[in-house]
């Protein structure tokens, strides 16, 4: 990785008529940026500023300032336990010329949605809470209820918050809940976002090797979510396959 960067500052072996690298500060920080966006997207899991100063040579201070920036810019996230992680925007250039993870999940939340008579959605792990990324309704039917893009819910009750933990690398702070979704599968809770309603939710990644995300099917009808569960595993594994092929 420091390697890479390297190359691309010291080069100086240009043919006649090739146009050579500005040296302005401003082209010397892009690089610099790259070479964090490049140490981030190659970890998935996430790394800290100090071990990303390490993956691209840069100083502290530096690594510092320019992940603030990525930060802000949707470039790099932040997970629960301050590691930063590819942020969307990071996740739409690398999928730029194949459908986004938005694009390919949407249809299979929208079968999810109208099969079975429920909300389906993706929710992505943030640093206080999880925000909806992808939603689906059914495209007819009775009463349903209705989260838009950007709905958040906190990270201390419900399905979607244990499946995420639960996809992550098993850690000593565990709680019963989510030793028992990662031994299952997926998650399940019953009123405990929103009253009368019930959610299934499964984890996108195993031991941390995909994006902090789940996926959760939710209705005001418990049969209906138990009957969605299988489904939802279904199409979870389907974007398993999706993501890690684009690799």
């Amino acid at each position: 990785m420091s390697g890479r960067a390297h190359s691309a500052t010291s080069a100086g072996n240009y043919e006649s008529g090739d146009v050579r690298r500005p040296s302005q500060p401003t082209a010397q920080t892009l690089i610099r940026g790259l070479a964090v966006l490049r140490a981030v997207a190659q970890r998935p899991q996430g790394l800290t500023i100090t071990e990303i100063a390490i993956h691209t040579g840069l100083h502290r201070t530096v690594v510092h300032r320019l992940v603030n920036t990525l930060l802000a810019e949707g470039f790099v996230g932040r997970d629960p336990a301050g590691l930063y992680t590819p942020g969307p925007e990071l996740h739409s250039l690398a999928n730029m010329s194949q459908p986004t993870l938005v694009e390919f999940v949407q249809p299979h939340l929208q079968r999810l949605a109208d099969q079975h008579g429920g909300t389906a959605v993706v929710f992505l792990a943030e640093h206080d809470g999880v925000v909806a990324v992808a939603t689906a309704v059914p495209s007819q039917g009775d009463y349903h209820l209705a989260y838009r893009k950007g709905s958040r819910q906190p990270l201390d009750r419900g399905a979607a918050p244990r499946a995420i933990r639960a996809g992550r690398a098993p850690a000593a702070d565990d709680s019963p809940e989510v030793l028992e979704t990662r031994r299952r599968g997926w998650a399940i809770s019953h009123g405990e976002v929103e009253p009368g309603a019930h959610a299934v939710a499964v984890p996108l990644a195993r031991d941390g090797d995909l994006l902090d995300a789940c996926f959760t099917f939710i209705s005001h009808r418990r049969d209906r979510v138990e009957e969605a569960t299988r489904d939802v595993l279904t199409v979870v594994e389907a974007t398993r396959a999706f993501c890690l092929g684009n690799r």
